[in-house]
């Protein structure tokens, strides 16, 4: 089976994606909340989404234009394969994703659970860009994912309040 490989600026688009459809879903499912406490928690991580945004903007600026990634360690089909599972899911492709989910979540506590998986596949998706990038690039990556275990914590302890 041949593996799936990405050029690092497609993985920094599929980055980008993500951290839009966070930020739309976020924006929106804010608006909808009548718990205050959700509100402004899904206002600050929207505006944290955006600048992750802009970081990850930055990163495909300094690529150039590059072949397939080769860095990939012996496990790179399952890497790859990873990914493309990912890129493949609707919250990862679809500009209106995020939005979609913000508008149709139901409960608060449906809301937080979304919220919640969103976080960790984000997570293990820049876990996999790790391996990918250069290293000098990597310690941007390393701080998005405190960021995003920080955003996981926050959403995990509102929802243990409700």
């Amino acid at each position: 089976m041949d593996p799936v490989h990405f050029t690092g600026k497609e993985v920094l688009a599929m980055a980008v994606r993500i951290e839009e459809n966070g930020l739309k879903f976020y924006t929106d499912a804010g608006k909808e909340s009548k718990n205050k406490d959700i509100k402004a928690l899904f206002k600050t991580l929207a505006e944290e989404e955006g600048h992750h945004i802009k970081v990850f903007q930055d990163l495909k600026k300094l690529l150039g234009t590059e072949a397939a990634a080769e860095e990939f360690d012996s496990s790179a089909e399952d890497a790859a394969l990873y990914l493309k599972a990912l890129a493949d899911t609707e919250v990862f492709t679809s500009p209106s994703g995020g939005k979609k989910l913000g508008r149709e979540a139901g409960s608060e506590e449906e809301v937080l659970n979304i919220a919640i998986g969103m976080e960790k596949d984000s997570i293990l998706f820049y876990y996999e860009i790790q391996r990918m990038i250069r290293e000098k690039d990597k310690k941007v990556i390393e701080e998005l994912i405190e960021q995003e275990k920080d955003h996981l914590r926050k959403l995990t302890e509102l929802k243990a309040g409700i």
